[in-house]
C-alpha cells in the first residue's frame, strides 16, 4: 500500500509543479525535491517535500526564500563524483525566459562560504525547450579536496520576465584529495532583494546583462579538513 501512496504522490507532484513553475536540477537532486529519483521522505516528512521546488527564490522588490531554499535533504545516498569529472546535470524545465547568465557553486560547509567552479553567460538554457528535462553539463575541479557533505548551488539570472533570481543546491559527495583548497570567486545573487544588485532585462537595457557585477565578483579560498569517503553518505537534517 504504501508504494502505491508514495507513486501517486510524486506523480501528482509533476502537476503541481506545472501550476507555478520555472526551471530547477532535477539531478543531483535538489533538497527535498518531490522527483521520484530523489531520496524519498519518511512516513512523517511528506508535508515537507518542496513541490514548488523550480519557483525563484525572490525577485528584486523581495526575498522569498534562502539561497539553498532548505537546509537539509532526506535521508539517503548522496551521488559520488570525482575531482576533474563532468556531470551530465538535468534541469527541469517549465519555461527559459529566452536564456540567462548561469553559476555553479561548491559549498563544504553547508552554505556559511561558496567557491563559484563554472559560469555560462548570457546565453545559459536558452535553447532549453519549455516542459523539458534538459542536460547542462558541469565540471567539477581537478583539484577539488575530497568532501562528505558538500553542496553544488545552480544560480541562474533570467534574460526577459520578472527580474528574479533562482536557484538550486544538491547534497553530493566528491571523491578527490583528502584535504586541500579550493580557489575561485564568490558568487553573484543579483535580483534577490532590494539591496542586491539590478540585473534588467537584456531586450530593453541595450544589451546589459549584468557584466559588470559578474566582473567585480571577489576572489575566494576555501580550505577543507582531510577526510575520507564513506561507504554511506546519509544528508544531514
Amino acid at each position: 500500500m504504501k508504494s502505491i501512496i508514495t507513486t501517486a504522490v510524486v506523480a501528482l507532484s509533476s502537476l503541481v509543479l506545472l501550476t507555478e513553475a520555472h526551471i530547477s536540477f532535477r539531478y543531483p537532486c535538489p533538497r527535498l525535491g518531490p522527483y521520484a529519483e530523489c531520496p524519498q521522505p519518511n512516513d512523517s516528512q511528506w508535508d515537507l517535500v518542496d513541490y514548488d521546488v523550480q519557483s525563484p527564490l525572490g525577485t528584486h522588490d523581495q526575498i522569498t526564500d534562502p539561497i539553498c531554499k532548505h537546509s537539509f535533504s532526506f535521508a539517503g545516498v548522496r551521488p559520488v563524483f570525482t575531482a576533474g569529472q563532468t556531470i551530465q546535470a538535468k534541469m527541469d524545465v517549465n519555461v527559459n525566459h529566452n536564456g540567462g547568465s548561469c553559476q555553479w557553486a561548491l559549498s563544504y560547509d553547508n552554505g556559511s562560504n561558496w567557491v563559484v567552479i563554472q559560469d555560462q553567460f548570457q546565453n545559459c538554457l536558452a535553447s532549453a525547450p519549455a516542459d523539458s528535462t534538459y542536460t547542462l553539463p558541469i565540471k567539477i575541479p581537478a583539484n577539488a579536496p575530497t568532501g562528505n557533505n558538500v553542496v553544488l548551488n545552480w544560480i541562474w539570472n533570467n534574460n526577459e520576465g520578472n527580474r528574479e533570481l533562482y536557484s538550486s543546491c544538491a547534497d553530493i559527495v566528491i571523491q578527490g584529495t583528502s584535504g586541500g583548497s579550493l580557489s575561485g570567486v564568490v558568487p553573484l545573487y543579483a535580483n534577490y532583494g532590494p539591496s542586491s544588485p539590478y540585473i534588467p532585462e537584456k531586450a530593453v537595457s541595450g544589451g546589459n546583462w549584468g557584466q559588470a557585477y559578474f566582473a567585480a565578483r571577489k576572489n575566494i579560498t576555501i580550505t577543507v579538513p582531510a577526510q575520507k569517503i564513506k561507504r554511506q553518505i546519509v544528508p544531514l537534517n
